[in-house]
């Protein structure tokens, strides 16, 4: 009995354990009542520019929270213009004036919109469902909207032609612009992308606001020197020039692997997600400064004791990680005229003599099939570290 009573005593002091790490971050969040959509535009009350830090590329759902931003009545009579990473800045004009013009059905909408979405990015095609739907969505905002009205989107990654490359062309491309060597140079591109086009924005109401959707490792504010590399963010250009008139804001996402995207785990431990679970996973947006979250040591803190709030203004939460869906594939993207093109850029993307391109030669019309039924296909990726992360929340209850 005396044995039962003191494990029965460690069990409990561990759980109370677990539950008081905890505990700092509920409180917070327990007295934080500003929906995501009404902190962005909070944030936009005192800020030009407000930058979004966007979880992995695949994820769809957080596409329904920037729809739903967009969507409303503010954005559209306050601020009217929406920039993404994703996108060569040389294929704005075709974009928008697919997105700005009507349409008899919705097929031939789509049919325009899968033409100018071939030529989107420096990959032979760029696969992440959610970038067709946020287009598709901005569309839909559009068609009922006047031409005053209308948002306007932004790309701002680097120029790029396909019809320009060739497997030499592409080679140096990608040394000086895609390579791990190059990110500075590329983060620095479509920072100055960004400016320019922002600066170009016809005032609303005599004002010029902007929000800016960026992957998370180039929306944060960090200039360092890392091992002797100079690492310069999106984010820390726009703070630079911008100062208090920009603001960071970072969607909840947890930790990986920058290079692999593996070794997932939670943030803090997971106390973030456990201090989630215990305000039932009510979405929010809160100002990072004088928060415990923000006090959290940044992941990748580059030896620099960097916490959250040295790197972003605020954050979200906005579903819990368990619940994240990741779509690939874009439906109708791949017909017989367009087989040919992605077969040319695949080979260049791989390169001469690379076992992707000898496959190519060897049977043109069997890589077709394959290539056309993998991006074609739309479908969900299973993460299956979501197990390993689930147990590690689970230690807190």
């Amino acid at each position: 009995m005396k044995t039962l009573f003191i494990i029965l005593l460690i069990l409990g002091g561990s759980q109370v354990k677990g539950q008081s790490e905890v505990e700092q971050f509920e409180n917070f969040l327990k007295d934080s009542t500003l929906s995501p959509k009404d902190y962005i535009f909070k944030l936009f009350e005192k800020n030009d520019i407000v930058i979004l830090g966007e979880r992995d590329h695949r994820e769809t759902t957080q596409y329904d929270l920037i729809l739903e931003i967009l969507t409303d009545e503010r954005f559209i009579n306050q601020i009217g213009y929406v920039y993404t990473e994703v996108g060569v800045i040389n294929k704005n004009d075709c974009l928008n004036s697919v997105l700005k013009s009507e349409y008899s059905t919705p097929e031939k909408f789509e049919k325009s919109l899968i033409e100018v979405y071939r030529q989107l990015m420096f990959f032979p095609l760029w696969d992440k469902y959610n970038m067709y739907k946020y287009l598709k969505g901005v569309y839909n905002i559009n068609k009922s909207l006047p031409i005053e009205k209308k948002i306007t989107v932004g790309l701002t990654d680097c120029r790029f032609e396909w019809t320009e490359m060739n497997f030499s062309k592409y080679a140096e491309f990608y040394k000086n612009y895609i390579s791990v060597e190059a990110l500075n140079t590329r983060d620095s591109i479509m920072a100055y992308n960004f400016m320019k086009l922002y600066e170009k924005q016809k005032p609303i109401n005599g004002k010029r606001k902007a929000l800016y959707i960026q992957n998370q490792p180039h929306a944060i504010n960090v200039e360092v020197i890392n091992e002797s590399i100079k690492i310069k963010t999106v984010g820390a250009h726009i703070k630079e020039n911008y100062m208090e008139s920009a603001s960071i804001v970072l969607l909840n996402w947890y930790k990986y692997d920058a290079n692999l995207f593996s070794d997932y785990s939670l943030i803090a431990d997971g106390k973030w997600d456990a201090a989630f679970k215990l305000t039932n996973y009510n979405p929010v947006g809160f100002n990072l400064k004088n928060s415990p979250f923000g006090e959290t040591s940044l992941d990748y803190n580059y030896d620099r004791n960097l916490i959250y709030e040295d790197v972003a203004d605020g954050f979200i939460f906005y579903k819990p990680f368990y619940k994240f869906v990741f779509e690939v594939g874009i439906p109708n993207v791949v017909d017989e005229d367009f087989s040919d093109e992605l077969l040319r850029r695949t080979s260049i993307y791989f390169g001469k003599g690379s076992k992707v391109s000898n496959e190519i030669i060897k049977s043109p019309e069997k890589a077709k099939k394959k290539l056309s039924n993998t991006y074609n296909n739309v479908r969900t990726v299973r993460v299956s570290e979501i197990r390993k992360l689930k147990k590690q929340l689970n230690e807190y209850f």
